[in-house]
This record gives C-alpha cells, structure tokens and sequence, in this order.
C-alpha cells in the first residue's frame, strides 16, 4: 500500500509539471528566467486571458493562479505562498518583490446577485485590483475587487482588505483598518491588534 501511494504522489506531481510546461508554452503566458514552481501549482489562462510572470517568481506547492478573459502580471522576485489562489476576470498587477503568504486570496471580481437572479448564471462585478513594490501581504488574507495596495505596505494575517491601502502603511483585520505608518515610532499592542502577521514560508 505504501509503495502505491508512493506511485500515485509520484506520477502526480510528473503530471503536474507536465501541465505547467504545457501552460508556460502557451501564447497566453510569457515567464522571466529563473521561475520557480512547484510541481502541484496550477496555472490556467484562458478565453483571451494573458498571465505574466517576471524573473525570479516563486510559486509555492497547491497554489491557484487563474487568469480567465482578463490579464495578471506578477512582477519580478515575487514570492506566492503555498494554497494561495489568484483569480483575474479583468486586471490584476502585482508589483516586484511582494510577498505574499500561504492561503492567500486575490480576485478582481464578485458574482452578480440579488432577488429573482440565479447566482451562479448571473455574471460578473469586475473592478482591477493593483498591488504595489515590496508589499507583504499575511497569511489567510482576502484582497477584494477595486482595491490598490500601496508599494512598502503590509497587510496583516487574516485580514480582507475592502478599500485602497496607502504606501508605508500596516493594515489589519475584517474589515482590515490603518494600524500605523511604516516609521512611526508608536505600535499598537497586542490586544490591539491580534493576529498582525503571518510570515511567509
């Protein structure tokens, strides 16, 4: 039994560097050098999508980047933590030397609902969602359509970002709310602020 599930993991993480070398030579995807991916990281771009990854991106294990009639560029040195899922129906843009932790969610878009619709059949709310240089977003967080993330800040674990986050700025919690300015000498405590941070891994 343990030399099957030893086959099976095996032939399934060939199958999915498989289909990501498959994805990679698309016309609808252009890859820098030095990109890493792990083998259980799926990649889709399709009806018209366009994924760009600069130098240097690394991919963690299980994460989902899709990219469906819109566009997602992920610049150069960035890092995407493992269970982390990137979803673009219009615009996403994330910047160089980002870091973004595990089970992490980014989506530029909301299903259409409300009385006498059918959810699923519904459509689509879209609005570009821009991620700056050298942001780090924690662990667990939610980036919702619309919202610009400023170069140099930190969005703190567990936190669903709704609306625009300045640069040099530490935010955090549901609705994730200003903490500080990066520089500031004051930080709130603890108690003030659980859960600030999940490093990536």
């Amino acid at each position: 039994m343990k030399a099957l599930i030893g086959f099976l993991s095996r032939a399934e993480r060939v199958l999915g560097t498989v289909r990501t070398r498959l994805v990679l030579m698309s016309n609808n995807v252009r890859a820098g050098s030095g990109l890493k991916l792990e083998s259980t990281v799926r990649l889709r771009a399709t009806d018209g999508g366009f994924l760009s990854l600069g130098q240097n991106v690394s991919i963690d294990r299980f994460a989902d980047v899709t990219v469906k009639f819109g566009k997602l560029q992920i610049g150069s040195n960035t890092y995407v933590g493992q269970g982390t899922v990137i979803c673009s129906r219009e615009s996403i843009l994330i910047g160089s030397n980002a870091q973004i932790a595990e089970h992490v969610t980014i989506r530029d878009q909301d299903h259409i609902f409300g009385l006498g619709l059918i959810t699923p059949h519904a459509g689509f709310i879209t609005e570009p969602v821009v991620i700056g240089d050298n942001v780090w977003i924690g662990a667990k967080s939610t980036i919702t359509k619309g919202v610009c993330i400023g170069k140099n800040s930190v969005v703190g674990a567990n936190s669903v970002v709704t609306r625009d986050v300045p640069e040099d700025a530490v935010v955090g919690g549901v609705p994730a709310r200003l903490i500080r300015k990066i520089g500031e000498t004051s930080f709130p405590s603890a108690v003030d602020s659980p859960n600030l941070f999940g490093a990536p891994t």
